[in-house]
Parts: structure tokens; C-alpha cells; sequence
């Protein structure tokens, strides 16, 4: 694209958003133009055949706040994003897999990575931090294998890998709307993909399949669902939330000692090498550093409700005063914390809105859930020993398994089930391990001999 004709397009893109701002309340889809802002291809697309910069000018998207360990890392990203390792939130790649175009399976596959990751990292090289021109993965993620097999792959990038899911929920549809079009598939009523996401990524998911703006009226940004998702395959996903940071004290201070983890903290303060400190630029409230923006909305109450009461994993020395401060807000001789009910209502109480609403009903569900804790992490290119919670409920070492499983809210309005699947494996592993990936063909190809009802 020139760089006259790309001027010309923003011109006209701001004009219409000045004119209709004044007229009434303005959806993104109302202004994203499913035209990349930038194209990346042959040498310049890494192992993707092509990568696309898109962008949604719409004001709902905002500059987001990285934490240093939180900016992008990888350099194939920074240079897709523009040289920028804090990329504005209104932006996100787009990856087209080898043979995008002649794939011979009817349905393409839009692959959606969790919080602090990428698509290059979760879907093309998962056992490699980074990869350097011309260089081979260790290990083929899902993008390749599932090109290899016949399916169209594409696979997003979002500008902040803990960034807000309102906002990635517009991308995927966004996304998809592109795709339809660089399928030349914008005629065709039938159009729908699957959606295959991981973590994080399968709440932005949720979101779009949920009709959020008509849960959240006030964000008009939000497009309603379109019909254009087909199956929906939730790996290791938060379906009733996750509560790791405000369960585990030691969790807190581990994740404080490693300065390249991308991940918050459930306290404010704590007592750290002796000093009581302000931990707040790494806190989860979104009213403090505010550098995990989307981590808010992926919490709920678990021990509150019953559903996984506290363990003897989350016990304290000091009679349980901490465990019980961190969980439900206090302040003791280690930490203070405003609970886990304060950063729920920062999150806008998300997963619970999810839970009443439902997905649509014309889309299926699958549910690959993993039962393997981790013995350890890989952060800035090195192996970190992680906490182990014997005593805790089972997990993946992120997700427990009871969230993981738990399908009744999404499924409230009549969607369907495609099947639940259990796994020996870690979070991670549940996106790129032979046995799931086995698992998630077989129910893609599944969704290939059914007609769309």
C-alpha cells in the first residue's frame, strides 16, 4: 500500500469518526477498514507466509501501560508493530500460515494466544523464546502443523499480551472480518472460522461469542456477534476464572524476586528483604501501576463461593492472618491487600456477566483441559523453578481444573458441546503437546462433516 493512498484512507477515517461522533454513539466496526496498515511477506514474515499490521481508529482503544518486563521482546514483533515494543492498544498482527490461500479444508482456523505470549511463541516455535532469520523451530506449533494438514491458519498478535479483553474481543472480530476478505470470501453468507484459543486469549473469545455490548451497553465499541464462528476449541481457558494471585502468599513474593516475569502481584505492599515496600507498579488494581489491565477481569472468587475453598497450600505462619488479608483484604506484619472483591470490580465483574449470558447458541464448544502442574517457567530466554501446591486442587499449574471444566454459564443459552478432554499436561503444554494437538484436529475435522445448523 502507498503511502498517499494509506494517508488519504486516514484522512477519511478520521472525518468519519468526527461526523459520526456527533451523530450517535459509534461501534468499531463502524470504522475498522479490514485493510492492513502495513504487509509483511517472504523473508520479512519470519515462518508466516505473510503478517499484516492492522489498526481500529475507533477512541475506545487506548495506550495501554507495559511494565518493563511486560514491552514486546520478540524482535520479529517489535518490527511487525512498527519498531514499537509498547504498541497502542488500537492495533494487532495479523499471521497468515504457509498455503492460506489453497488450503483444502472448508473452515479456516484463527488461532488466539493467553496473556504475556504472542503468536510466534505459541503457535509457531512454543519450546523456543525467540527465533532469528532463517531459523528452524525446535518443536512445530499448532500454525504449522494444522497448514501442514490442510487447514487455512491465521493467528493473532495483540499489542499488550495482558491487555484489556474488551478491547481484544473487538481484534478477533476484527480479525475476522479480514480474513473473510483476504479469502475473497465477502459474498458468501456462509462464512464462519474456529476459533482455537488458549488462556487468556479464550476470554476475549468468550467475550465476542457472549454479544458483550449488549452486557455492557456503555462500550459501543463493541461489535455484536456476527454469526462467523462455527467452533469455539477453549484450551486451558479461565472459564470460571482463575484466582492465583490473591490464593498463594509465596506466589506473590516468588513472582517479586523475578524481575522478567510478566505477571501481577495481589498485594500492595509487603515486608521484602526487611523494609515494608510499595509494590503497587506491579499491582493487579487497575487504579495502581495498572501494567495488567486484563488480569482484573479473569478473577473470581473461588474460595469466596465455595467452589475451591483456601488449601493448607495457602497457609501462613502467623495463623493464617496473611493468607486470609491477601485473599479477602488486610494488612499484617508481610503484606497488605485490598482482597480479591476490589480487583473483581475493577474487572467490571466479567466472568460472573459472562456466566449469566451465555455464547451464542449456534456455536459449539470444546474443552481441552490440562491436570499437570509445572515444575518450571521459561522467562527471558531462562528456566525459573516454580511454587509447587501439592495440597491445591488440581490444575494446570494457571487454571484449575473445576474452571478449566466448567462449561454451564457458557453454554446457558443452548450452544452445544463438542466434547471436554483431559490431559497429563501444563498450561502451556495444552497448546503445543502431540496429545492436544491430536485432540484439536480431531475436533476440527469433526466440525469439517457437520453442517452448520
Amino acid at each position: 500500500m502507498s503511502s498517499k493512498v494509506f494517508m488519504v484512507r486516514t484522512t477519511l477515517a478520521t472525518l468519519v469518526l468526527a461526523a459520526l461522533s456527533l451523530a450517535a454513539p459509534l461501534a468499531a466496526s463502524d470504522l475498522f477498514l479490514p485493510e492492513p496498515v502495513a504487509v509483511f511477506e517472504k523473508s520479512d514474515a519470519g515462518c508466516w507466509e505473510r503478517v499484516e499490521l492492522l489498526r481500529d481508529p475507533h477512541p475506545a482503544f487506548r495506550q495501554e501501560t507495559f511494565s518493563p518486563a511486560g514491552l514486546q521482546q520478540d524482535p520479529w514483533i517489535i518490527k511487525w508493530f512498527g519498531g514499537k515494543k509498547d504498541p497502542h492498544s488500537g492495533e494487532f498482527l495479523l499471521h497468515c500460515a504457509p498455503g492460506f490461500r489453497s488450503a483444502r479444508r472448508p473452515v479456516p482456523v484463527l488461532l488466539v494466544h493467553g496473556a504475556a505470549d504472542n503468536a510466534n511463541r505459541a503457535w509457531i516455535h512454543p519450546l523456543d523464546h525467540f527465533l532469528g532469520p532463517g531459523q528452524k523451530p525446535k518443536d512445530t506449533g499448532f500454525a504449522l502443523s494444522l497448514a501442514r494438514d490442510g487447514f487455512a491458519v491465521f493467528a493473532v498478535t495483540f499489542a499488550h499480551s495482558q491487555g484489556d479483553d474488551f478491547m481484544q474481543a473487538e481484534h478477533l472480530a476484527n480479525a475476522i472480518a479480514r480474513i473473510r476478505r483476504l479469502l475473497g470470501r465477502d459474498a458468501d453468507p456462509g462464512f464462519s472460522v474456529d476459533l482455537v484459543a488458549h488462556s487468556k486469549g479464550g476470554v476475549a473469545a468468550r467475550l465476542y461469542l457472549s454479544d458483550a455490548r449488549t452486557l455492557f451497553p456503555k462500550k459501543t465499541f463493541l461489535s455484536d456477534f456476527r454469526g462467523d464462528v462455527r467452533r469455539w476449541v477453549a484450551v486451558g481457558c479461565p472459564m470460571l476464572g482463575v484466582d492465583t494471585a490473591f490464593r498463594y502468599y509465596g506466589y506473590n513474593l516468588w513472582v517479586d524476586q523475578q524481575s522478567t516475569m510478566n505477571a501481577p502481584l495481589a498485594a500492595e505492599k509487603m515486608l521484602l528483604y526487611g523494609l515494608w515496600t510499595d509494590v503497587g507498579d506491579r499491582s493487579i488494581y487497575t487504579d495502581r501501576g495498572n501494567a495488567f489491565p486484563g488480569q482484573c477481569q479473569v478473577l473470581y472468587d473461588l474460595d469466596g463461593s465455595g467452589v475451591e475453598p483456601l488449601a493448607p497450600d495457602s497457609y501462613t505462619v502467623d495463623g493464617n492472618l496473611t493468607m486470609q488479608a491477601l485473599y479477602h483484604g488486610g494488612t499484617t506484619l508481610f503484606l497488605q491487600s485490598r482482597g480479591i472483591k476490589a480487583a473483581i470490580a475493577q474487572g467490571e465483574r466479567l466472568i460472573y456477566r459472562l456466566e449469566e449470558r451465555g455464547i451464542d447458541p449456534r456455536v459449539k464448544l470444546a474443552v481441552l483441559a490440562g491436570k499437570k502442574p509445572f515444575d518450571h517457567l521459561s522467562s527471558g530466554g531462562r528456566l525459573i523453578p516454580v511454587w509447587n501446591n501439592p495440597l491445591s486442587p488440581t490444575s494446570d499449574g494457571v487454571v484449575f481444573l473445576s474452571s478449566a471444566q466448567h462449561v454451564e454459564g457458557a453454554m446457558r443459552r443452548g450452544a452445544k458441546l463438542l466434547g471436554k478432554e483431559i490431559l497429563d499436561l501444563n498450561h502451556l503444554a495444552l497448546a503445543y503437546d502431540p496429545a492436544a494437538f491430536a485432540q484439536l484436529e480431531r475436533w476440527l475435522q469433526d466440525s469439517e462433516r457437520r453442517p452448520r445448523e
